[in-house]
């Protein structure tokens, strides 16, 4: 698929003193918010962006590239943890991808082959990833948000899914059934089936990121809803044998056991008001958590 617009490349330092507040760090420029530059076209030629507080003053944005008559037509908004640096970096990042990104109709995206291989040697940080049902340390931990929250995005706006994998474990920034894991084996692969180009754009502001839609408005609206369709026990706890517990207790549990899920995402489907359809549109399973026990060693 050709890129037409190309990561934002200017800007770095007034970029992390507006995203982030850690002295010395350079932080990407995410295109879209009011502060970042946009580098466009394949002959080099560049242009700014200024996305403004108020909606009906971005109406022009898609025009701004050569889509006449595009609009808003979905958005989605997840937060994160600002202050864990190191993620919120990763975030930022990925989202430099997707600097008014066109999908032309008819076209697919590959979230991997758009953000690329989260590598050390490309800049990525190491944060905590789920793996295997573990949150373990991993370079590029955080990128999954901005492949759920894009994901978000595109189901707004009644557009195809070919291929999306929920994590093993529940993730604290959207509900179940709504993720979109990411990882060099596992893609978040969307098809345009619109009729029409469709521009992607993402924006980190504070401890937010939102993937917005421009395109070709249709007469349909849509709403999800996650539905538990049973919760499954946790597997056994996990036991420690240390030789000295504080307050000279037997035992002392240091994490919970979690429940397990099977869920599905119901989505429903609008014309004029009125409710024309429902269908179960995924359906995922999410692992149990065992707790883990710390327990006082017997004496020899």
């Amino acid at each position: 698929m050709k890129k037409l617009l190309i990561p934002c490349v200017a800007a770095l330092a007034l970029c992390a003193s507006v995203m982030f507040s850690s002295a010395g760090s350079e932080t990407p420029c995410v295109c879209g918010a009011q502060e970042y530059l946009c580098a466009r076209g394949a002959d080099g030629g560049k242009e700014t962006f200024y996305l403004s507080e108020r909606e009906e003053d971005n109406a022009d944005l898609p025009q701004k590239q050569g889509k006449r008559g595009a609009t808003r037509i979905s958005g989605y908004t997840t937060s994160f943890n600002r202050n864990v640096y190191a993620r919120s970096y990763n975030i930022a990042l990925a989202c430099s991808n997707f600097c008014y990104y066109t999908v032309p109709a008819g076209g697919t995206l590959s979230f991997n082959e758009v953000v690329g291989k989260r590598t050390a040697e490309r800049g990525y940080k190491e944060a905590k990833v789920i793996e295997n049902g573990e949150y373990v340390p991993g370079v590029g931990g955080g990128v999954c948000q901005v492949s759920t929250t894009l994901y978000n995005a595109w189901i707004a706006a009644g557009l195809g899914v070919i291929s999306v994998r929920a994590h093993s474990l529940p993730s604290s920034y959207c509900d179940m059934s709504r993720d979109a894991t990411v990882s060099d084996m596992i893609d978040l692969v969307l098809v345009n089936d619109s009729g029409a180009d469709v521009v992607i754009n993402a924006t980190v502001r504070g401890n937010e990121v939102t993937f917005e839609l421009y395109g070709a408005p249709s007469a349909y609206t849509y709403s999800f809803e996650t539905r538990i369709v049973r919760r499954t026990d946790p597997p056994e706890p996990v036991l420690e044998y240390v030789d000295y517990i504080e307050g000279g207790a037997d035992s002392k549990q240091i994490s919970p056991a979690k429940n397990g899920y099977v869920t599905e995402l119901v989505r429903r489907v609008y014309l004029d008001g009125k409710e024309i359809s429902k269908e179960v549109v995924r359906r995922d399973q999410y692992r149990g958590v065992a707790a883990k026990v710390l327990v006082k060693s017997g004496d020899d």
